[in-house]
């Protein structure tokens, strides 16, 4: 029968690195599944993340930015059909690189992107650019009756973009994460099932959900403080799934007990 739980949420990130208490307690005391904790957690830990990212872009933005769009020409679109007032074709180019990005021709000299190097082609009627190695993505003008496309207007998206960057980008990455790790939770809770029936003992899956929210904790704060720092190693994925496994069996052995080195579980009702 449960109790009440002699740990809280706030208690969980710093606790699960070597608690066996906070284990037990989680799986024999806490109900529900800890998804509530979970979300939190990763709401916290994007923080730093979202702000890197943040930072990076205006950087872009104000820096590299205006050295590309400084290249781009006055494109006027009337009735479907593009015109620009500049010796075509006419590429824009990296800066740094001088790889070329962007071809804009309405002379039909250039049709496809097949025909440059480049990322991107302006045609008359369309623009082309290159999505992947094996795939392309046209955007025809046939719909458009009047647009005129200039580097001040581009300047204004830009700008637009870095105000709302973090804002968009903050609930979108805590929410993508957070069903991700759903799903790597339900797995390791599915794992954590073999566990105890191998060593002949008894957690239920809700148990075992809650035990795998808190084992995959210090890989996800040890990851944020990785990205906050800019390290990467190999194998980075491999690594935290062993160390999320190991917490796993940590916490599985300190909610139903153990015997010696052979790690023989007893069942929960041997555990006062």
């Amino acid at each position: 029968m449960k109790t009440d739980k002699r740990y809280h949420i706030w208690q969980v990130p710093p606790l699960a690195f070597f608690s066996r208490s906070l284990y037990r307690d989680v799986a024999l005391r806490w109900q529900g599944v800890a998804f509530g904790y979970l979300l939190l957690l990763l709401a916290l830990c994007w923080i730093p993340g979202i702000i890197r990212i943040q930072r990076s872009f205006a950087s872009f933005v104000d820096e590299e930015a205006p050295l590309i769009i400084e290249q781009v020409p006055e494109i006027t679109i009337i009735d479907g059909q593009a015109f620009v007032d500049h010796p075509q074709p006419y590429t824009i180019r990296d800066p740094e690189t001088d790889e070329a990005l962007l071809v804009i021709d309405t002379t039909g000299t250039i049709t496809s992107l097949e025909q440059t190097d480049a990322r991107g082609l302006v045609t008359a009627r369309q623009a082309i650019f290159q999505k992947s190695a094996i795939e392309t993505r046209s955007f025809s003008f046939e719909s458009v009756d009047r647009y005129i496309l200039d580097q001040q207007k581009i300047y204004g998206w830009l700008d637009t973009a870095k105000a709302w960057a973090a804002p968009v980008l903050y609930p979108l990455c805590t929410l993508g994460s957070f069903a991700y790790r759903i799903v790597q939770v339900l797995f390791y809770a599915c794992i954590g099932l073999l566990l105890v029936s191998l060593c002949k003992s008894k957690l239920t899956f809700e148990a075992l959900l809650r035990l795998s929210v808190v084992a995959i904790t210090p890989a996800i704060i040890i990851g944020t403080l990785l990205d906050a720092a800019a390290i990467e190693f190999p194998l980075a994925g491999l690594w935290f799934f062993l160390l999320a496994i190991g917490y796993l069996l940590f916490g599985i052995r300190a909610a139903v007990g153990s015997e010696g080195p052979n790690f023989k579980f007893e069942t929960p009702s041997d555990v006062s």
